[in-house]
């Protein structure tokens, strides 16, 4: 696969087999190399990532993850204080679960799905930087009317409801400082999947007008979609989420994050296409600080969650 955007390049070559020499065991091996520009800095990355997975049921999935990535950050105008390591190896190891009771993973109408990951960047893999991080998701989607019949349009509503959340930490001696984390491991928030009040990676800590990540962050979404003309959706729907700097007591984390929390209300349309829905939203900003733009528009594709 060879992709060009605006920002960034990327190729990449990927080798799949979800029956492991004659297995229960699905196996990937992925090499890519890429480059992005971020608003606020740039990246050049390549590296391997190799997935074994095995289904335990047909909805329980299971897996363990190996990642060796070697990334530079090529230019930058954030404060080279709060960017960390510009250029390093990190390797690392983890583990990944998921529960997916969705009736359909691309344009799901009801069911629930869990997943969590875990995984640890240390030295005794070769890394240069050492860390443990752990993300974890929760969607759940309610239909609302019949059942529709052959030749008729659905005319159901739905609920959908879905938070996420994740840390990361890191194994240095001090892990007080962001800094600590390079600025390319860390979490960002605000975009057309998270708090649609704000821009893509917008909400958090910023130096210069740029987003700097941070290692605690947590995203809680309520939306109602209803049907407008054939495969037409309209949406309204509320988001509420954090980034934190730190994360030196996940516990105080968790409870500071709480204390934090930004918001967005909004609209939006979906048109419906076998291959996920084309989405525009609009999230508008309640709680708007200095500096901070009223809302945004979102043009994107697929589920924001």
């Amino acid at each position: 696969m060879a992709e060009w955007s605006g920002r960034g390049y990327k190729a990449e070559i990927l080798w799949e087999d979800p029956y492991f020499f004659d297995s229960d065991f699905g196996f990937k091996a992925k090499l890519a190399a890429l480059t992005f520009d971020f608003d606020g800095y740039s990246k050049f990355e390549s590296g391997l990532r190799l997935d074994l997975t095995r289904k335990i049921t047909k909805h329980y999935e299971v897996g363990m993850v190996f990642s060796a990535r070697h990334v530079d950050v090529t230019s930058a105008d954030i404060n080279p204080i709060l960017l960390g390591d510009t250029s390093y190896f990190v390797s690392s190891i983890g583990l990944v679960q998921t529960l997916d009771l969705r009736d359909n993973k691309v344009n799901p109408s009801r069911g629930f799905v869990f997943d969590s990951t875990v995984d640890f960047a240390t030295s005794a893999l070769g890394s240069n930087v050492n860390f443990v991080r752990s993300t974890g998701r929760v969607s759940y989607y309610i239909p609302f009317g019949h059942e529709p019949k052959p030749g008729f349009p659905d005319k159901r509503t739905m609920l959908a409801l879905g938070a996420r959340a994740g840390i990361i930490h890191s194994l240095e001696s001090g892990g007080s400082s962001p800094a600590e984390i390079p600025i390319d491991e860390r979490f960002f928030n605000g975009g057309s999947t998270t708090v649609r009040s704000f821009g893509e990676r917008d909400l958090g800590p910023h130096d210069h007008g740029y987003p700097i990540g941070g290692e605690f962050f947590s995203v809680f979404n309520v939306e109602y979609t209803f049907p407008i003309y054939g495969e037409l959706l309209g949406a309204v729907f509320v988001d509420a989420g954090n980034l934190l700097p730190n994360s030196t007591d996940p516990f105080e984390s968790v409870t500071a994050g709480l204390d934090d929390m930004r918001y967005a209300v909004g609209v939006g349309l979906r048109y419906k296409l076998p291959i996920g829905p084309v989405r525009l939203d609009y999230g508008y900003n309640p709680d708007r600080r200095a500096g901070e733009d009223v809302g945004a528009f979102h043009f994107s594709f697929g589920f924001a969650f």
